[in-house]
């Protein structure tokens, strides 16, 4: 059995960096997403995109992480 198939393909969402409390993800249909953090941790993550990954584009929507939900699921590690 492969692991990736444990979880569906449309909640699988990748973590590509932490600034702070601020998550950048990628979305399973290859969009990005910017989830919480301050205006500090923001700001640090537009720039770390603007230098690292020009193809990701920003909205000026806010998203906030749900309560007691994870968008990112841990990595599976071996026992």
């Amino acid at each position: 059995m492969k692991l990736k198939n444990l979880i569906p393909l449309r909640y699988r969402t990748k973590l590509i960096r932490r600034f702070g409390a601020a998550k950048l993800v990628k979305l399973p249909n290859g969009q990005h997403d910017l989830i919480g953090g301050s205006d500090n941790d923001r700001t640090a993550a537009f720039e770390w995109a603007s230098l690292f990954a020009h193809e990701i584009v920003f909205t000026h929507f806010h998203r906030e992480e749900p309560a007691g939900k994870t968008l990112c699921f841990p990595r599976l590690q071996p026992v």
